[in-house]
């Protein structure tokens, strides 16, 4: 404490403050600026990761924003849709209303593995007409994700991807998430659905 007023006493007298109130008031303004800096450093928020659940099909994972996620269902029965496009796998009924299921590897263009479809998760999206749930072969969990940079960024490219993240702790979720954009996933179907209201 007494090295640190010697020091103090010392610059106050080669910035040549003369009287008694200069050198207080310069004590309390140096006081106040480090005070400051260091509230700024303590005041400033952790920046909140998005949030998106993690799921797999094909050897790929994942990023499904949580805001476009209702709930994750279990293998549901479905009835298959006749001449429709080959990622839209059916349709089963919940809640009184149609919900139409997309295969999301076969709608990205990816070749799905080889699971049974008693062991798919389905995906139900928050959105009201047409009622959607995404068939993928695993829903891992929710987690918080890092936005990569595009020079950070390698994987699965397509209009639907709009970026890459990493799992904030990514234990057995994989390295590198392909982030969805769920509407632009859905784009091709909707206008193109055979089947009403689908």
């Amino acid at each position: 404490m007494a090295k640190s007023v010697r020091r103090k006493l010392r610059q106050i007298e080669r910035g040549r403050i003369r009287s008694a109130e200069e050198r207080v008031q310069h004590i309390l303004d140096e006081r106040t600026e480090i005070l400051a800096l260091r509230r700024k450093d303590e005041a400033l928020p952790a920046q909140a990761l998005p949030r998106a659940l993690v799921c797999g099909s094909g050897r790929e994972r994942f990023g499904i924003p949580v805001e476009a996620v209702a709930e994750v269902l279990p293998p549901q029965k479905y009835m298959p849709v006749p001449d429709g496009p080959p990622a839209l796998v059916g349709l089963f009924g919940r809640g009184g209303r149609l919900v139409s299921v997309i295969d999301l590897a076969l709608a990205l263009g990816i070749e799905p593995s080889s699971a049974e479809d008693g062991s798919y998760h389905f995906v139900l999206l928050r959105r009201e007409q047409p009622q959607v749930a995404l068939r993928v072969e695993r829903a891992h969990a929710v987690a918080d994700v890092h936005p990569l940079t595009d020079e950070e960024a390698t994987g699965f490219r397509t209009e639907a991807v709009t970026g890459y993240a990493r799992v904030q702790d990514a234990g057995d979720l994989g390295d590198t998430l392909s982030l969805l954009d769920t509407e632009r996933l859905l784009r091709p179907f909707l206008s193109s659905s055979p089947v009403p209201g689908v």
